[in-house]
């Protein structure tokens, strides 16, 4: 009996140990979280931040990046409408025009568990905060100049740290709002988009033509809890990333960070060799073209209106009449063996158009290249390239040639994803510039999934001549309940604005839903809605088949083929007058 007890203890004892550790893991994990949760506020609260600004930064003008040697930052928090709880000569360096003032103002409710519970940036945008705004901009600013206010920061973060995080439309009402507010009470206040310099930083950026300073941080609170992005212990490199990110919008940026962790690290070196890289690439990663430009309508200025097509290699549709454009995919060791000019051919029996998808991961003797992007640089499969562009240039259909797809996503699934984005801009470039000129019908795709941070890869408007991105009802492996599926509007709008900075014409060239046919059939006939008044988009490609069963791990992997009953259904809607 003694025995039976003391081994019943240890296993309690070791289920006990194991929850405190998994609880103490959680705790850990969330505590930045947790400190704000539990936190109560009942006042307007004004103090010293102690995030410096530590550097100003500028790829319009790279020579005026410099280290900031002074500068004063105060939070403001915002719970009521109540008044200022400071005075004007309680604020340091009030007085001195030539130090950069800047006031970091956070949206919060009464208490912290209302503050997540609840959108607070809403009473800022209605007004609530009229009174406070007045009094501040005329009792404390005055007409000092240098003077900055930074709304809500870190907002593109994913993580549960500030309740503002995640919420874009929101976040773009209040800034617009409050630089109006300030515009009328003190016009010499420049205003901050006040990002960490996260993947995905530019989706918050605001509609409005109110934006004065972009903003990056080096060591973000609101990080620290999650791992999806890897994150860079190299000063320089974390750095140069979160600027790298921001290189579409004409604007200088603060560099905020500790003195007490960062201020030693951003020296004058750093920041050189930055301002060099950026110098050396200034003509094309660079390049003043990046900077945000109008849109215009697309699909007037094709032939076909719309190419439909598909991923179809047990041509189960292929022969539909609706279908004019198919999908193939090519990598060296199918281009040696002969495999894909096979399959082009078989196309162009079809005489459809052609999607071709490079994808650079096994070389010539079906071994995979982990460092494929430095390798076609190198020249080492220049003889492969030429072979696959010696077939492309035998046809007059329209080929979209894309290369090193879905390179944005943080997996290693293809060897060329989460690679230095440069790296993969150079290697990008040269494959679509191996030719010195291409002929009309073939079309350069760019080809990120359409995921955070997909722009931080775009190689340049010179050698892109549409850019695509994928849709699918389960873009996530972790949801296998079709049910849960996203409908394609809403994944298409998000993958869309991610692209709002370039001009290009869209091509879909991947999407799909799996589930029961009814269900299938419901999802497509809201994507043939969709898709019919967009007219940036010229086409969409259909995947009909398995994924690949690797990709999903010990999760079987979803099938999105369809019926032809479906088909037909997506293309008469499409076709609606």
């Amino acid at each position: 009996m003694l025995k039976k007890i003391v081994k019943h203890g240890k296993k309690l004892f070791i289920v006990f140990f194991l929850l405190l550790l998994c609880s103490t893991s959680i705790l850990y994990k969330y505590r930045y979280h947790l400190k704000h949760l539990l936190v109560i506020r009942l006042y307007n609260t004004i103090e010293k931040d102690d995030e410096d600004l530590l550097a100003i930064f500028s790829f319009n003008d790279i020579e005026d990046s410099r280290l900031v040697q002074k500068s004063v930052h105060y939070k403001i928090k915002l719970v009521s409408s109540s008044g200022i709880p400071i005075d004007r000569a309680d604020i340091e360096g009030i007085d001195n025009p030539e130090i950069p003032l800047i006031f970091t103002i956070e949206t919060w409710g009464i208490n912290g568990y209302l503050s997540f519970k609840n959108d607070e940036m809403e009473s800022l945008y209605t007004g609530e905060y009229d009174a406070f705004f007045k009094e501040f901009c005329t009792l404390i600013i005055g007409h000092r100049p240098n003077v900055y206010f930074r709304l809500n920061p870190e907002m593109e973060v994913s993580s549960i740290t500030f309740p503002w995080q995640g919420h874009l439309i929101s976040y773009q009402k209040a800034f617009e709002y409050l630089s109006s507010l300030t515009n009328t009470h003190a016009p010499q206040v420049k205003h901050i988009f006040g990002g960490a310099g996260y993947p995905g930083v530019l989706e918050f950026y605001p509609d409005c033509d109110q934006v004065d300073v972009a903003s990056v941080v080096l060591s973000p609170e609101s990080e620290k809890p999650i791992n999806y992005y890897p994150k860079y212990t190299s000063t320089y490199y974390n750095l140069f990333r979160r600027l790298h990110r921001l290189r579409f919008i004409d604007k200088p940026i603060f560099v905020f960070g500790s003195s007490d962790k960062d201020q030693a690290t951003i020296s004058p070196d750093i920041l050189d060799s930055i301002k060099n890289q950026v110098y050396s690439e200034r003509e094309v990663v660079y390049s003043k073209a990046n900077f945000i430009t109008s849109k215009k309508t697309y699909r007037a200025d094709h032939i076909n209106a719309f190419g439909f097509g598909l991923y179809d290699p047990n041509n189960l549709l292929n022969s539909e009449t609706a279908v004019s454009v198919e999908h193939l995919f090519v990598d060296f060791s199918s281009l040696e063996n002969g495999n894909f000019e096979k399959r082009f051919k078989a196309v162009l029996s079809r005489n459809h158009d052609i999607i071709v998808t490079f994808e650079p991961f096994r070389n010539p003797f079906g071994i995979e290249d982990m460092d494929v992007l430095n390798n076609v640089l190198k020249h080492n499969y220049d003889k492969d390239i030429e072979k696959l562009y010696a077939i492309l240039l035998k046809t007059s259909n329209k080929v979209y040639l894309r290369y090193a797809h879905e390179m944005e996503i943080p997996i290693i699934r293809y060897p060329w994803q989460s690679q230095d984005p440069v790296t993969y801009i150079k290697s990008f470039r040269y494959f679509m510039s191996f030719k010195a000129e291409l002929p009309r019908n073939i079309k350069r795709v760019w080809g990120p999934a359409g995921d955070r941070g997909s722009i931080e890869f775009w190689p340049g408007s010179d050698v892109v001549d549409v850019i695509s991105f994928a849709i699918y009802g389960l873009p996530d492996k972790n949801i296998t309940n079709p049910n849960k599926q996203l409908s394609f509007e809403k994944i298409f709008k998000m993958k869309k604005r991610r692209m709002r900075f370039i001009d290009k014409p869209i091509f879909i060239t991947e999407f799909g839903v799996k589930g029961p046919e009814d269900y299938q059939t419901k999802w497509l006939e809201n994507a043939a809605k969709i898709l019919k008044n967009e007219t940036q988009v010229i086409g969409a490609n259909y995947f009909n088949m398995s994924d690949t069963p690797k990709a999903w791990g010990d999760i079987k992997p979803p099938d999105w083929s369809i019926s032809k009953a479906t088909l037909n259904l997506f293309i008469n809607t499409l076709n609606e007058e």
